[in-house]
């Protein structure tokens, strides 16, 4: 996945990262890397952040994200 930076909170973008279910179509910010060589590194930034600290207080997850990485 890749190296994330140290997660010190949710952040909005995280948490509608998170409650998309790290689903980048039709994201906000899926424009900004839809030319780039670069990819969108906040699944991984997602992840480690329920790692770290928890799942986000009062975010409404979709379903499969987190399911999909313990496999």
């Amino acid at each position: 996945m890749g190296r994330v930076a140290s997660v010190r909170r949710w952040t909005k973008a995280a948490i509608d990262c998170y409650e998309r279910g790290c689903v980048c179509e039709n994201c906000y910010y899926s424009e900004f890397f839809k030319d780039s060589p670069q990819r969108c590194q906040m699944k991984a930034t997602v992840l480690e952040l329920v790692r770290v600290l928890g799942l986000p207080q009062n975010a409404e997850k979709q379903p499969g994200i987190l399911e999909e990485e313990a496999v």
